[in-house]
């Protein structure tokens, strides 16, 4: 019997080394679309929660499935949108607006502890990328004043149709800005925070109103909780920042905000780090959200799969 443990003992430990040495050796891969591939570093590893490739040829059914529901919801929404937020009319966009996205749970360790995050990538369709440069040139020619000053800094002022080559030249020459702390923030923040409750409930109200099912006194019951919740909501931000970089995959921009979600006096702290990727078929665009605690890693993290350099626009 102790011969048998014995066995069965070393059997285990070679095991547990085999795996060990396994996962320390080897880096995990993420899809970032259009043929684009990041690799983690040996100590991340990248877990798909949900993946529908850019290149039709190689989705099942299921995923081929999904991105007809995505492009339908999308059109759907943002049709919507347009018709609640402007007065003129729009030709209705048509269409595939995304070509395929995926979501990984990114999983690290350091001296510091454990460290989890969400990689979020969304393909989007350069046809759906030239609908909406038309429908802001529109505003910015026929639209109101208000509404032409949403865009004054709209890149479609510039282009006509996306192409990689005037996206990689528009986001060179972005200035970049870092803001972290201070009145200029502060006054930011203030600001969106003013605006919750009155756009939560001008969207809810717009969105009531075009509800022909729901009754009026249930329609004043949501409206009277969705006023009520939206004053319980809050978001504070301690640094945002933008700028052009180089990367493996070419020009690109980043940006990421630290802050914090507040609820009824409840908090939740989170870092958002994000990329911009222009490619030949679309545009190719990352979330990263963790807890704030993790931003210096998962911003060194990022840096390393995508091999990111500042160019002199940046600060």
């Amino acid at each position: 019997m102790r011969a048998l443990n014995k066995k069965v003992m070393t059997l285990a430990c070679a095991t547990c080394l085999t795996v060990g040495m396994g996962a320390v050796a080897s880096a995990d891969t993420v899809d970032l679309g259009y043929g684009m591939y990041g690799s983690t570093s040996p100590a991340v590893k990248a877990v798909e929660v949900m993946y529908v490739p850019t290149d039709a040829k190689l989705r099942n059914n299921e995923q081929s499935q999904m991105i007809r529901i995505v492009n339908k919801e999308s059109v759907d929404s943002i049709n919507t949108v347009l018709k609640m937020h402007y007065d003129r009319s729009f030709e209705p966009i048509k269409g595939d607006v995304v070509d395929g996205f995926s979501y990984y749970q990114l999983q690290g360790t350091d001296k510091q502890g454990h460290h989890v995050a969400s990689l979020l990538v969304i393909d989007y369709a350069k046809s759906g990328l030239d609908q909406t440069i038309g429908i802001d040139k529109t505003i910015l020619e026929k639209g109101s004043e208000a509404d032409k000053a949403k865009f004054k800094n709209s890149i479609s002022k510039h282009v006509s149709v996306y192409s990689k080559e005037n996206a990689q030249q528009q986001l060179a020459s972005l200035p970049g800005d870092t803001v972290e702390g201070g009145a200029k923030l502060a006054k930011a923040v203030k600001a969106i925070n003013d605006s919750i409750p009155s756009h939560i409930n001008n969207t809810f109200d717009k969105l009531l109103a075009a509800d022909k099912k729901t009754s009026a006194r249930d329609k004043e019951a949501i409206s009277t909780f969705t006023g009520f919740m939206a004053k319980q909501l809050s978001v504070d931000a301690t640094h945002v920042a933008y700028k052009p970089v180089q990367t493996r995959y070419g020009t690109a921009v980043t940006g990421d905000v630290r802050g914090a979600l507040g609820f009824d006096g409840f908090r939740n702290s989170f870092a958002l780090i994000g990329y911009a990727i222009p490619t030949d078929k679309g545009l190719s665009v990352q979330f990263l959200y963790s807890d704030d605690s993790s931003y210096d890693y998962w911003t060194n993290e990022l840096n390393h799969m995508y091999q990111t350099q500042s160019l002199k626009g940046g600060k």
